[in-house]
């Protein structure tokens, strides 16, 4: 018996929250794989008041929000991590050369 959408919704968020991309790919596809199925199973009436438009458009706008924070967040650690590393080369090279005068 395929999952629930509830509960496809809910992996998937915790896989985006857990950064694990490969399951979160996943997920998506089978969430939107099962909200396909669900919705073709409603009546006309049924589509008229059913919420899930809504529902799956707010949970793919949010799996998009925190995957463009979540990179942000990783580009800025990159970025510290480049420029603490530019420091103590530079500061390794001033003390190599101060050094080299100590002993000249």
């Amino acid at each position: 018996m395929p999952e629930p959408l509830d509960n496809l919704a809910r992996a998937l968020r915790s896989a985006v929250l857990a950064s694990d991309h490969e399951k979160a790919t996943r997920l998506t596809v089978e969430y939107t794989e099962a909200l396909g199925r669900q919705w073709t199973a409603l009546s006309r009436e049924q589509r008229a008041a059913s919420p899930l438009p809504r529902q799956s458009r707010e949970l793919l706008n949010w799996v998009r929000k925190m995957t463009l924070m979540q990179q942000a967040m990783a580009a800025a650690n990159l970025s510290a991590v480049e420029k603490a590393s530019r420091q103590l080369t530079a500061r390794a090279l001033y003390l190599q050369s101060a050094a080299f005068d100590v002993r000249g």
